[in-house]
C-alpha cells in the first residue's frame, strides 16, 4: 500500500489525515517514485489554509500536500528513457508529495525531477529544491556579481539560509542577514554578519551599507522598506515571501527554468548544508506543519515515510 496524507477541506493542520492508497501505475512518460524523506515548507501550510486558492488548483476532497521529496524510481512507464528503476531522484514543482509513492512526468520538459546526487543524504536532497532552487533564482534575478555586497532579510529560515550560501559561492564580498538573536551564531559559521530585527533596524543596517542588491525571504513592510531605503535599483531588489511587496517597491521572485539542475551546477562538490531543525514520520505531518506555523526554527522539517 501507499502510505498517504490528505486533506479533504481547508482549514488548520489537524484538517490532515494518514491514509492508504494503492501504489500508483506510471502513466506513459511517468515514472513511479518511493519517496526516502519529504520537505516541508510554509507554501504546505499556505495551500491547507486556502491562501493560495486563486493560485493553486486542489481537488477536494482528497488534497496533497508537498512540493519537495527525495526517493527512488520503482517503476518506469512506456516511452521513458531519461531515467530507469533504482535511479535516485530529487522531485519539485506541483503538489503531491505527502505520500510515499508518486506517479511523476519524467521530462525534462516537465521539470519535476531531477537526479538526486550522491554527496547529499536523502534529507538533505529533499529540501534542497524549495530552499536552494529559490535562492538560486532570487539572486539571478537581482543579477548578484563577485565582488558585491547583498542584504538578505529572514537570513535564517531554510530560503534564506539558502540564499546566503548561494551568494558567497558566487563570490558576494559580503551577505548582512537580518535575523533573530538566537540564530546569529549559525549566520556567523557560515559567513554572514547578521543583524537583529526589531525597532532601529533601518538605523542598524545602514551603518552596514550601502549594499548593491537585496533578497526579502521574510516579508512585511519593515523589511519592504529598508530594501528600498537602503538598495537604490529597484531590479536589485526581489521578494520570495510578500505579495504586497511589488506595490512598494520590491519586485516578486521569477522562477528560472530548470532551476535545481541549475543550483546544484553551482553548488558542485562546495560545503553547502540546510541545517534539519525537525524531523517527523510523515503519518505525523499535522503536527510538522503545526510546528513549522510557529516559526522561528532556524532549520528546514522534514517527514519520512514509513509505518
Amino acid at each position: 500500500m501507499n502510505q498517504a496524507v490528505l486533506f479533504d477541506r481547508y482549514g488548520a493542520p489537524d484538517a490532515l489525515y494518514a491514509t492508504d492508497l494503492p501504489v500508483p501505475v506510471p502513466g506513459p512518460g511517468e515514472v513511479v517514485v518511493r519517496y526516502s524523506a519529504i520537505g516541508v515548507n510554509p507554501i504546505d501550510w499556505k495551500i491547507l489554509g486556502g491562501d493560495l486558492r486563486a493560485h493553486v488548483s486542489m481537488e477536494l476532497p482528497g488534497g496533497r500536500l508537498g512540493v519537495e521529496a527525495a526517493g527512488v524510481v520503482v517503476e518506469t512507464g512506456p516511452g521513458v528513457r531519461r531515467f530507469r528503476v533504482g535511479d535516485p531522484v530529487v522531485r519539485h514543482g506541483r503538489p503531491g508529495t505527502y505520500q510515499e509513492y508518486e506517479a511523476v512526468p519524467a521530462t525534462q520538459e516537465a521539470d519535476e525531477l531531477t537526479p538526486w546526487p550522491a554527496r547529499f543524504s536523502a534529507e538533505q536532497a529533499a529540501v534542497l529544491p524549495v530552499a536552494a532552487g529559490t535562492a538560486y533564482s532570487a539572486l539571478r534575478q537581482v543579477q548578484l556579481h563577485p565582488g558585491e555586497r547583498l542584504l538578505v532579510h529572514g537570513a535564517s529560515g531554510g530560503v534564506g539560509l539558502a540564499v546566503v550560501q548561494l551568494a558567497l559561492l558566487t563570490g558576494a564580498a559580503e551577505v548582512v542577514g537580518t535575523a533573530s538573536a538566537r540564530h546569529h551564531g549559525l549566520l556567523r559559521r557560515l559567513g554572514a554578519t547578521p543583524v537583529e530585527y526589531g525597532d532601529g533596524l533601518l538605523e542598524r543596517l545602514a551603518e552596514q551599507g550601502p549594499f548593491d542588491a537585496s533578497v526579502d525571504c521574510a516579508g512585511g513592510p519593515q523589511l519592504t522598506a529598508t530594501a528600498v531605503s537602503l538598495v537604490n535599483v529597484p531590479g536589485r531588489r526581489v521578494t520570495v515571501a510578500d505579495f504586497q511587496a511589488p506595490e512598494r517597491g520590491v519586485p516578486f521572485l521569477e522562477h528560472v527554468p530548470l532551476e535545481l539542475a541549475s543550483t546544484l551546477d553551482l553548488i558542485g562538490h562546495s560545503p553547502f548544508e540546510l541545517p534539519v531543525a525537525a524531523r517527523f514520520p510523515l503519518a505525523e505531518a499535522g503536527r510538522a506543519l503545526a510546528l513549522g506555523m510557529r516559526g522561528g526554527l532556524g532549520g528546514k522539517i522534514v517527514l519520512f515515510p514509513g509505518r
